[in-house]
């Protein structure tokens, strides 16, 4: 008797207690991924480039000046494409190997590796009316200020920048010695972020974070690239505060741009250049040459959603904003694809 009566304290006991316990939660299932809108690549129409071609370098959209502009660097020409009706309007000859490009409202900058100088183009005649030394040798990746309406020039033989006023008579403003200080294949494209006044070069497997009026280096950082990979173009991404930075490795980076932590990795089919970023639809694309396709990246889930076959060794594009078009440099076949962009 006094076994049953203990055994049936036990249970109650057991049970009052099991009443009594926290309740021990469900695991929430994993967020699934966002979904990647499908997107859709269609060549509107192709753009037959004069001179030889071969190689060549960037392509910048100009939207103000109903403009997209080609380093033409084979030829040493900056060919101008009106994007009224996707025809070639100018050819500025004598461009020794040009490279970098940009703008403001008046003039067109273009870097001259082989002069080791910028060509100063008027709007809209065309003509070169100043040549400014680079400041060193090899300039390459050019920005315009627009806050302190200056211009700067990278300098990939002698690893520095210089600053130069974008009005004439065009004067000499200042430069900056990049880092590392002893590189090995020097800088290479980057992006100038008005919102911060702030310009983000790479160099060797760096990003330099400039401020532009200062001309001071704020930060440096440091990518984990394979042995000789080098960072290349770049895009601020000011809506989701994100650093898209290009390698020469098959892969894309998101950096946070305040820490230089890496947020996301893109695998891409092989190592790019420029990059080109679609803001109306949240895309970037890059240019991809040893894979011969233009990568088509998601900003949103960061994701890589498309790849679109180009050629060899086509590495170049520019976007024109509202327009939807993608201004594809093929270089070896020296042609413009002009490639209507849409998502859903």
């Amino acid at each position: 008797m006094l076994k049953t009566i203990a055994g049936v304290v036990a249970i109650t006991a057991a049970l009052l207690a099991a009443g009594c316990a926290t309740p021990v939660a469900t695991p929430a299932a994993p967020p699934q991924p966002t979904s990647a809108p499908k997107v859709t690549v269609t060549t509107q129409t192709t753009i037959a480039l004069p001179g030889v071609g071969g190689h060549g370098d960037v392509v910048v959209a100009d939207p103000a000046a109903h403009a997209v502009y080609v380093a033409q660097s084979p030829d040493n020409n900056l060919v101008v494409i009106n994007t009224s009706n996707n025809t070639v309007e100018a050819v500025v000859p004598q461009v020794a190997n040009g490279n970098g490009i940009t703008f403001n409202d008046s003039y067109l900058f273009v870097a001259e590796p082989d002069a080791g100088a910028v060509a100063v183009i008027a709007k809209p005649s065309w003509k070169v009316i100043a040549t400014v030394p680079s400041g060193g040798k090899s300039p390459d990746a050019i920005y315009y200020d627009q806050k302190d309406n200056s211009v700067f020039v990278t300098n990939d033989g002698t690893n520095n920048m210089q600053e130069f006023s974008a009005t004439a008579p065009f004067t000499i403003e200042g430069t900056i010695n990049l880092n590392p200080a002893s590189a090995k294949t020097g800088p290479d494209l980057g992006t100038y972020s008005p919102s911060g006044d702030t310009i983000y070069q790479s160099d060797d497997n760096n990003v330099d974070v400039i401020d532009a009026k200062t001309r001071q280096i704020q930060k440096v950082f440091t990518l984990s690239l394979s042995a000789g990979g080098t960072a290349k173009d770049m895009f601020y991404d000011q809506a989701h505060h994100l650093l898209w930075v290009g390698t020469s490795d098959p892969k894309l980076l998101a950096i946070n741009p305040d820490t230089g932590t890496v947020a996301y990795t893109v695998k891409t089919a092989s190592g790019m250049d420029q990059l080109a970023a679609d803001t109306d639809q949240g895309l970037l694309f890059i240019g991809e040459s040893k894979a011969g396709v233009m990568g088509v990246v998601d900003l949103s889930t960061h994701q890589n959603i498309a790849d679109v076959r180009t050629e060899p060794a086509f590495h170049t594009e520019g976007y024109l904003p509202q327009a939807h078009l993608v201004y594809a440099y093929l270089n070896t076949s020296n042609k413009i694809d002009v490639d209507n962009v849409s998502t859903g």
